[in-house]
């Protein structure tokens, strides 16, 4: 579906659940789009949830210029949710997208009943080699990330088209060097410990145990400012909707059940 939000078009992909008690709502990362999803919505199945997940502005077939930080996403996000009619819900983001969710719960608590936070790490730095090369040699950071997205022993298919995927998001993008913005708004976001003090949702952190990304050990100060989350190590690399679906979305059910 398409809705518009501050008059621009923003792309959601929608699946109905047969009696839904409510919305879980997917935020992508890094110059990704709805797609890297598809594997995880397969895995649920019917969760008793409508699943909406939006590409942010910028990215996939939604309009716009990307959001220059984290900040500004969230504020995007509550509008989107209002242009949707979702008055209350559960959000789950993978890497840029969990700080994204954070923040936005952060800012509307009364508004997010359940948190996940996939692949996540704070502070979310990124490597100032990568920086360099995003700006100046986008294409050769694209390649660095789906390879870095996946682990080490990965086969070649699913890192080919993740960079596939990635590639063509960037290409897409009219408004800037996608990879290097998004990559800088990871970087540069200051805020998790004040937005973690505030969130009042039950929340799970769904980490990769080979993820070369954001490394288990990463997100050990998420795990301490929110010390009731539930944290669930998987067999994968950062690229956990991919490599261990049907995992991740038990992980997301038990979440939604508490």
């Amino acid at each position: 579906m398409h809705c518009l939000v501050d008059g621009v078009a923003v792309h959601v992909a929608v699946r109905r659940s047969a009696a839904a008690s409510g919305a879980l709502v997917l935020l992508h990362g890094a110059c990704h789009d709805h797609r890297v999803w598809t594997p995880l919505c397969d895995a649920l199945g019917d969760a008793g949830v409508d699943v909406y997940a939006p590409d942010l502005p910028g990215h996939g077939a939604s309009a716009g210029a990307p959001l220059p930080d984290i900040g500004a996403q969230a504020d995007w996000l509550l509008r989107l949710l209002d242009a949707c009619g979702i008055t209350r819900c559960a959000l789950a983001g993978h890497s840029m997208g969990s700080l994204l969710a954070l923040h936005a719960a952060a800012l509307a608590p009364q508004r997010v009943a359940y948190l996940a936070l996939i692949g996540t790490a704070w502070p979310m730095r990124v490597a100032p080699r990568l920086l360099d090369l995003a700006r100046n040699q986008p294409d050769e950071a694209l390649q660095r990330v789906a390879a870095w997205s996946h682990r080490a022993d990965a086969q070649a298919a699913p890192v080919a088209r993740d960079l596939d995927t990635m590639r063509a998001v960037q290409q897409g993008c009219a408004a800037g060097n996608l990879i290097a913005l998004d990559l800088a708004a990871c970087d540069a976001y200051a805020d998790a410990l004040d937005s973690a003090a505030r969130v009042q949702a039950r929340c799970a952190l769904v980490l990769g145990a080979h993820d070369r990304m954001t490394p288990p050990a990463a997100a050990q100060a998420l795990q301490q400012a929110l010390p009731a989350a539930a944290v669930t190590v998987l067999d994968s690399g950062h690229d956990l909707m991919a490599e261990a679906p049907a995992e991740l979305a038990q992980a997301l059910r038990a979440l939604l059940a508490g």
